[in-house]
């Protein structure tokens, strides 16, 4: 009987351990951000060097072999008679926040800051990818282009917030999710990920 009871005992308190964990695990994911859209974190830019380049002229994917879901959130332009989505998740980490990209051969950037949630897209002319990279964080995305820092949101020189802008100019842009872009615009094609990984065209 006392083995019998000693034994009802240590079962008890595995029992007990096992929920206690499982409650742990439960609050750890439902208390997590949903994928692409963690928490903002400044630790992200610090130390991102002055020479961080850019995601230029990415891989992307027709609208069928593109692997998102429905709600998948999605940064949206349209340039040059050409339809592209930039999956938002793709931006974030700092040295990824900033894509040279030609779509129908118009050159242009898109930005987009973790930590503001600051989304940015910029053209310019001729026909080849425009030159700006991650340049840190003051009290907001900073940009280098041209030698010099600007920042994201106003386009504005850090140093000077009165100096001349970006030589560039702002185009509109729409953030929706990828089933609703991919209505209104059925010809699209969209860019997933800034790194090799599991998602390949069909």
């Amino acid at each position: 009987m006392r083995t019998w009871i000693l034994g009802w005992k240590r079962l008890r308190v595995v029992v007990g351990v096992a929920a206690a964990i499982g409650v742990v695990f439960a609050l750890e994911a439902w208390t997590r951000p949903p994928r692409g859209l963690r928490s903002p974190d400044k630790s992200n830019y610090e130390g991102l060097p002055e020479t961080t380049p850019a995601i230029v002229r990415p891989k992307v994917y027709s609208a069928e072999s593109a692997r998102l879901g429905p709600d998948e959130p999605v940064i949206g332009v349209v340039a040059g008679g050409r339809a592209r989505a930039y999956r938002r998740a793709a931006f974030e980490r700092a040295e990824h926040h900033v894509v040279n990209d030609l779509v129908g051969d118009v050159p242009l950037t898109v930005t987009h800051c973790d930590l503001t949630r600051c989304t940015r897209v910029y053209a310019g002319d001729g026909v080849t990818p425009l030159q700006m990279t991650p340049g840190g964080y003051q009290d907001g995305m900073l940009l280098r282009a041209l030698g010099r820092l600007y920042r994201q949101e106003t386009g504005r020189p850090a140093d000077d917030p009165d100096g001349p802008p970006l030589p560039y100019r702002t185009i509109p842009f729409e953030i929706t999710t990828w089933s609703k872009w991919r209505a209104a615009h059925p010809d699209t094609d969209a860019y997933l990920t800034p790194l090799p990984g599991p998602i390949t065209s069909k």
